[in-house]
């Protein structure tokens, strides 16, 4: 499929900073962007939805004013997105901050999102796109369990990868898997790269010990939950009801289990923090082999040495209208 847009020059860069829930990217990102004409376009599957603002921790009013964020805040609760679609919404973002002269700067943890970046769409054959909505339609029918236990027999590493929660991803999967006859796991392997716009997406890679990230996940959790995210959530109950594709994300999902008497106030903070535990595990597994520049904690002088460096670089090329390699 053609990208509409002229592409940048070939091996222009778009820098990344990505890292687990939590781990410290926005302080960061705030410390080193004083004086730069950097914007951020956010990677991350959750903040696009409007109104969800506490528990995605979406970048507040002061932090827009000291840097503008992209693509958050900006989707409806009751829609559902799809990488494809943050595809075309990031290729269109790049290039309007790039024609203003600034610099973009793609922050967040979600690797699915980074991969359809650097790698592009899965390319299906006539035959197996076609098979498509008849395979969707059968497989609407099934429960979520269901759905589960035939992606787990015949696309046990995608079943591992994806929240088994998460019925979208898991149905397309196994969609891919009926339709094709062969795993996501294998189509993805066997891709080759089509990156968005022929970027090339260096990565700053952040990373903390695992306890200590607990105990963030904890102190943040906590700091939500006081900061008025249940009464956030009830208003996006109200307006969208429970079966909005927002209010079933991480969190959002048990805050309304709690609304709606499922979940006791003592049990709701201890098991949002499990869970968001358990996401950035699966983040910190899927980065572990992503090719990075560097990776260690936000104080890190050398992390923010090479985070600056791509910065002061990519501010340079948008300049002279030529592109800058990762040093």
């Amino acid at each position: 499929m053609k990208e509409a847009g002229a592409a940048p020059p070939a091996q222009a860069i778009c820098p990344v900073l990505a890292g687990p829930t939590a781990v410290g990217k926005t302080g960061l990102i705030l410390d080193l962007i004083a004086g730069r004409p950097v914007e951020i376009i956010s990677l991350d599957s959750r903040q696009i939805y409007r109104g969800l603002r506490i528990g995605t921790a979406q970048p507040t009013a002061e932090e827009q004013a000291r840097c503008r964020h992209h693509l958050v805040d900006f989707l409806s609760p009751a829609e559902s997105y799809s990488a494809a679609r943050y595809r075309q919404d990031f290729i269109r973002v790049y290039q309007e901050i790039r024609e203003r002269g600034r610099v973009p700067l793609l922050v967040g943890g979600a690797g699915l999102y980074l991969r359809v970046l650097q790698q592009g769409l899965l390319e299906l054959s006539p035959e197996a796109a076609a098979a498509i909505p008849a395979v969707r339609a059968e497989l609407d029918g099934l429960s979520d369990a269901e759905i589960r236990r035939r992606l787990a027999e015949l696309d046990l590493e995608s079943a591992r990868r994806i929240d088994r929660r998460d019925r979208y991803r898991s149905q397309r999967a196994l969609e891919l898997c009926l339709a094709t006859g062969r795993s996501m796991t294998h189509l993805t392997a066997e891709q080759e790269p089509h990156p968005a716009l022929g970027l090339q997406f260096p990565l700053v890679l952040l990373e903390r010990p695992v306890a200590e990230l607990d105990r963030r996940i904890a102190r943040r959790t906590a700091a939500m939950l006081a900061g008025g995210w249940i009464a956030e959530a009830e208003e996006l109950l109200a307006r969208n009801g429970p079966g909005a594709r927002g209010l079933t994300t991480l969190g959002y999902r048990e805050v309304v289990a709690h609304l709606q008497g499922r979940l006791s106030g003592e049990e709701l903070g201890p098991r949002i923090v499990l869970l968001t535990r358990q996401y950035a595990k699966r983040q910190r597994t899927w980065f572990r082999a992503a090719p990075r520049l560097v990776a260690g904690p936000p104080e890190s002088p050398e992390v923010r040495r090479r985070l600056a460096a791509l910065l002061d670089g990519a501010e340079r090329a948008a300049a002279a209208g030529e592109p800058e390699l990762p040093s």
